[in-house]
């Protein structure tokens, strides 16, 4: 077999593979003893029966295809091998006219991982915030808190912002081709008018007293993936059953036990433990969007073209893990989620692909990075972080090692992590990091993560049809 490099366009290569005359003939002979020698065929013992009649039987085309299916693995595999390919993707295959005894041509089209032109790392400058925790930080800090840990006490008054409000309701699928509207079953539920909820939901409960009615409804965007409401409006119909206020809790010692799991004497302690938790998370994000910033800083310098095949191929894992959360969570699936929420399934569809173009183009480059600075996980890196993660968690060592030994997913996970972390590491050791007071709105959202899909925004988690 012969090869030749016909050409290369940005991630795209093409290569002519010439299989000799004899190579293809030899081939061919063995299908065709192959197939003698499995099937039956009247008048002929096995092995025995002549070209002309399994030719007949089977056909000609269909014997030079099964003789091209034993030959073009081991091409492309050699092909693969000799150009050095990176392939990410089977390769298209064209080929010309098949004349016994004579040279079979054919061309393979290889779709290969695209070359990423590494910037100089030192060349690259990223701004990190100072973090500071501000009074008004800390206030609503504290009172997040004393709202996660209070009660409920009903009220003789109508509903306000921050109630939650006992409704029982119904819901009702309307069409727009006059069929009659599906009614589902009643359900009961209590809704807090200061969580993410529909605005039409809030809008229509704001101001309702015990015993009231309200109605609500939306129209469900046509591209829904849910044809059994895509287009049509969902209609629910309320009876407000109570309304109820938080009752906050007293700043007590055990509060403070209770919200923060450390033993504190006074509010002035309990609020000093708050800031230091909070700068430690601000913290941490600062130094993520620093983080953030420079690998996405060195992807763009990069020029990288992101192939669609390794995007669609990420939109196809994010939406398996989104099906995957969606049922572990909500015990419902992505398009129940989307229909009960305020966002469409275009703009999910939209979210799905600008992030799985982040997250090609960051893996092409912390690859690129990871092989030219030779970036590698040891044993005793992975050591090191089953040490950390054991006397995180309180188990044993040796038996958090042995366990993941056994479990080559999880361990595969491990070592994915730790080659990243490094990789990161390696990152923000070479470039140049400036400290700043605050960051600019752009900085943020290019330097933190990809704009997040938003919540359910559904009367409750719970809600049926």
């Amino acid at each position: 077999m012969k090869t030749e490099l016909l050409g290369q366009e940005k991630n795209v290569v093409r290569v002519k593979v010439e299989f000799e005359a004899e190579e293809f003939t030899s081939g061919l002979n063995a299908t065709i003893q192959e197939i003698a020698q499995k099937a039956n065929f009247p008048g002929f013992r096995k092995g025995r029966t002549p070209r002309r009649v399994i030719e007949m039987r089977v056909g000609r085309n269909k014997l030079y295809t099964e003789t091209l299916e034993k030959l073009i693995p081991n091409a492309v595999d050699q092909v693969v091998g000799d150009y050095d390919l990176d392939t990410i993707a089977p390769p298209n295959l064209k080929i010309d006219a098949i004349q016994e005894g004579q040279p079979l041509f054919c061309e393979l089209t290889f779709e290969v991982l695209p070359e990423v032109a590494l910037p100089e790392l030192g060349d690259i400058e990223v701004r990190k915030l100072i973090p500071k925790v501000t009074d008004e930080l800390l206030d609503e800090a504290v009172k997040g808190l004393r709202i996660r840990h209070s009660t409920l006490a009903p009220i003789d008054r109508p509903a306000g912002e921050e109630n939650v409000v006992s409704v029982k309701y119904v819901t009702e699928t309307v069409s727009q081709n006059e069929e009659p509207p599906i009614r589902g079953a009643q359900q009961k539920n209590d809704i807090d008018l200061a969580s993410a909820i529909r605005p039409e939901v809030r809008d229509a409960l704001l101001g309702r007293s015990k015993g009231e009615t309200a109605e609500s409804e939306f129209d469900v965007d046509e591209t829904c993936e849910d044809k059994s409401v895509a287009g049509k409006r969902i209609h629910y119909y309320f009876t407000v059953e109570e309304v109820k206020e938080k009752v906050l809790p007293e700043m007590t010692r055990e509060f403070y036990q209770q919200a923060l799991g450390v033993p504190l004497d006074s509010e002035e302690a309990f609020r000093e433990e708050v800031g230091k938790r909070i700068l430690a998370k601000l913290e941490s994000d600062s130094a993520e969007y620093a983080r953030n910033a420079a690998l996405e800083e060195i992807a763009v310098r990069s020029g990288l073209e992101i192939p669609e095949t390794l995007v669609n191929r990420q939109v196809d894992l994010l939406k398996e893990q989104d099906a995957a959360d969606a049922k572990r969570r909500f015990d419902k699936d992505v398009e129940e989620i989307l229909r009960l929420s305020s966002t469409s399934p275009a703009a999910y569809e939209q979210s799905l692909r600008e992030k799985a173009k982040a997250l090609v183009r960051h893996t092409l480059v912390l690859d690129e990075i990871s092989k030219k600075f030779d970036v590698e996980v040891t044993k005793e890196d992975l050591d090191r972080e089953i040490l950390r993660r054991a006397t995180l968690h309180g188990v044993d060592p040796v038996k958090l090692q042995a366990a993941l030994y056994r479990e080559k997913d999880r361990m595969a996970q491990v070592e994915r992590e730790l080659r990243y972390e490094k990789i990161m590491q390696l990152i923000m050791e070479k470039v140049k990091i400036r400290d700043v007071d605050e960051l600019s709105s752009a900085e943020e959202v290019s330097a933190g993560e990809l704009p997040a899909r938003e919540e359910s925004a559904a009367p409750t988690e719970s809600e049926g049809e």
